[in-house]
């Protein structure tokens, strides 16, 4: 089969082509298609949006107006009249996310590099201005970005997901259909980019007047970035700590153990912690372990021990967490992002300590059962024999923990597990405040999963 490049893909007879050969490969008997919508029908939902389409997302809908299947796991792509921003249709699936999301830390030319891409990459504050193209599929959309367009007018595509870390992103629309065909011909699927190439980023969102557009990132050089962490100004030796985490190698991880070790400002040095923690060097553990001594830097090298897959680190968390100190719940988020669940066995001890009266060890009890949640599955299991458990308290901490999950779980079938286990408690626990906590857990996450 030929190559449908992006270029080729901006016209409604191009897609109409596309279109009937991703029919044939997916032996659809019926034809997925829909009448194209009008000139006016776009114009309308253009004007309600307060956008442009992009070329070749507007070339699909008017050689089509929707498709019932894309892919298996969002297999409707809806028509003009009922696309809509994401964070409007999905607000608690918006909200859950931005709760969890982390701050954008990579090379622009390494970011809008699709090939190579990180799925766990994406630019989460782009998230709000989303447009969402398709139905619910298995827990996944597909979105359109408006925040990232290309110099031939294609914005950016996203395929997001419960059960991903983050988005697969793509150039533009065409290129998520063409990899959807290449997968149903069991072919290689290649992004279409020029070398070198870089989209406009805006800072506000579409539909303001004279949106700003975000400067391009400085070019970053070893020797130059090297140079300014000799600078007497605290501010470049910060800038160069965190370009150091960006570019990586040996070199950037040696200079940024040395900042970490011996420069006098805290900032550098918590800087330079969380760069050795992003760029992951196994030769960076022993420094970040003893880095929790500097009480200026000691929550950021816990939290940059998440980078890190060897026992020695994972031994350290586990000790802070079980010691039940002021950095106990600052271990367990690194610990829950390594998937280490032996965290889980300490803080179930915590959440039972009912009796204690040590008020760290009441206040990690207290948001124990929150603090198991996020590891879902093995979560589930250990706060399920909780919630019949004789001590009310116990049963209370248990609860939140269970309607976090109801609530965040990524897995569909977590949540729903979740979900129902509050709905049988709800019938059976004996004490009024409890039933009325499980009610109002019911009720925020039953729109999750009803879906």
């Amino acid at each position: 089969m030929e190559l449908l490049i992006v270029s080729a893909m901006s016209k409604p007879a191009d897609w109409q082509s596309f279109l009937k050969k991703f029919a044939d490969a997916a032996n659809i008997e019926e034809w997925p298609g829909n009448p194209g919508a009008s000139e006016g029908q776009l114009l309308v939902a253009e004007k309600r949006l307060k956008v442009k389409f992009p070329p070749s997302y507007r070339a699909f809908l008017t050689a089509s107006n929707g498709w019932l299947q894309a892919s298996r796991a969002v297999p409707f792509v809806r028509p003009v009249e009922d696309i809509c921003w994401f964070r409007k249709e999905h607000r608690d699936w918006y909200e859950a996310y931005q709760m969890s999301a982390e701050p954008l830390s990579i090379i622009e030319q390494d970011y809008f590099n699709y090939a190579q891409a990180d799925c766990v990459s994406f630019d989460f504050k782009h998230l709000a201005q989303t447009l969402c193209v398709s139905e619910i599929g298995d827990d996944a959309v597909l979105l359109l970005n408006p925040m990232v367009v290309w110099p031939d007018g294609e914005w950016e595509a996203w395929f997001f997901a419960n059960w991903l870390p983050g988005a697969a992103r793509y150039r533009s629309f065409a290129d998520w259909m063409r990899q959807e065909l290449d997968q149903l011909l069991n072919q290689p699927f290649t992004h279409t980019a020029t070398p070198g190439e870089l989209p406009t980023v805006y800072l506000d969102a579409p539909g303001k007047p004279n949106r700003r557009i975000r400067p391009r990132e400085e070019v970053l050089v070893l020797e130059t970035v090297l140079e300014r962490l000799r600078s007497k100004k605290k501010s470049d030796r910060v800038k160069a700590t965190q370009q150091l985490g960006l570019l990586g190698g040996k070199q950037a991880v040696d200079a940024l153990l040395d900042a970490l070790k011996n420069d006098p400002e805290k900032e550098v040095r918590w800087r330079a912690a969380d760069s050795l923690g992003l760029l992951g060097a196994p030769e960076a553990v022993e420094a970040l372990i003893a880095a929790i001594d500097d009480p200026l830097v000691n929550t950021t090298a816990i939290h940059a021990l998440a980078g890190f897959k060897d026992e020695r680190s994972a031994q350290c968390l586990l000790k802070i967490l079980e010691e039940g100190g002021m950095y106990a719940t600052s271990a367990t988020n690194p610990l829950v992002k390594r998937g280490d669940v032996r965290a889980i066995k300490h803080l179930v001890h915590f959440l039972t300590a009912t009796a204690s009266d040590n008020p760290r060890v009441q206040h990690i009890g207290d948001i124990a059962g929150r603090l198991i949640s996020p590891f879902e599955d093995a979560g589930y299991v250990a706060l399920e024999p909780l919630m019949v458990h004789p001590d009310i308290k116990v049963r209370h901490r248990a609860i939140l923990g269970i309607s976090d999950i109801a609530y965040c779980a990524k897995e569909k079938i977590v949540r729903r597990k979740a979900y129902e286990l509050l709905q049988r408690f709800l019938e059976t626990d004996t004490d009024t405040g409890l039933r009325q906590l499980i009610e109002v857990s019911i009720t925020v996450s039953t729109k999750k999963n009803l879906k």
